[in-house]
């Protein structure tokens, strides 16, 4: 039925024939264009990941340093002096541990008597590190004063 005709004209040879070279080219370049994407979001939940991690670790040695300075007995200079103080041992590895490879640096900062209400003072605990761009993580808590009224020093 198709001998007598042209093979252009012929449906059924044309549909056989296989593909075409700009078939083959549209469909590397979109292959292409879907693995660079995969790649992409592959690079960046990476770096998310990386931020993650590093958020917890500050998070842990801020929340450490807020424990140590809690369990601290009523009336103790560290917690019943207002004002700002930078960790001796920085910078610090995300173990707590000070030393080389050190990148979170830790702070606290004692507010003034009574603040907020009588008898107890904010403490809050600030670490730093810089990867990419600074990031800065804060916890906050009350440490009760030894008199209530708290006595400024």
């Amino acid at each position: 039925m198709c001998s007598a005709r042209p093979r252009s004209a012929c449906p059924a040879r044309r549909a056989s024939g296989g593909f075409s070279l700009i078939e083959a080219i549209a469909t590397t370049a979109f292959l292409s264009v879907v693995l660079l994407g995969l790649t992409s979001t592959s690079i960046s939940l990476t770096r998310n990941e990386k931020t993650a991690d590093s958020t917890g670790a500050a998070a842990a040695l801020a929340q450490e340093k807020l424990e140590q300075l809690r369990s601290l007995p009523l009336g103790n200079a560290q917690t019943n002096t207002p004002g700002t103080v930078n960790d001796a041992n920085n910078p610090l590895r995300a173990d707590g541990t000070p030393g080389a490879g050190g990148r979170y640096n830790r702070s606290w900062t004692v507010s003034a008597a009574n603040t907020p209400s009588n008898g107890v003072r904010t403490v809050s605990v600030n670490v730093a590190w810089n990867d990419a761009k600074p990031h800065t993580t804060r916890i906050a808590a009350y440490v009760r004063c030894a008199n209530i009224p708290c006595v400024a020093p």
